[in-house]
């Protein structure tokens, strides 16, 4: 395995982990549907006036989840790119450019 390769996994496991959680958060999104229709078509839960209520089980049984999945999946995101820029830095000004730039600074400083 070469070095690239080595440095890449960190940032494919954060992403597994994301998708992972996504699948979850969806599975558990479903589940809390099934539940609250069941519970107003049993006549034990009247949407009106209860929304907060409505609002407070579904965030509390899946909302959190979605928000693991995009806080890894922009963690890999983050640490993929900072990967990227340490294996392939910017090339600097070349010597050339540099002299260029001080003579033109000796110019005006030296008026």
């Amino acid at each position: 395995m070469n070095k690239r390769t080595i440095q890449i996994i960190p940032s494919i496991i954060l992403y597994i982990c994301a998708v992972l959680l996504a699948v979850y958060a969806i599975w558990s999104y479903t589940f809390c549907a099934d539940v609250i229709s069941q519970a107003k078509a049993a006549g034990q839960l009247a949407v009106s006036g209860n929304e907060f209520d409505i609002a407070s089980f579904y965030m509390g049984n899946c909302g959190q989840y979605f928000v693991f999945a995009l806080l890894l999946a922009a963690a890999g995101l983050l640490l993929q790119r900072k990967q990227q820029a340490l294996v392939s830095p910017e090339p600097d000004a070349s010597p050339a450019e540099n002299t260029e730039t001080d003579d033109e600074l000796d110019e005006w400083f030296s008026e």
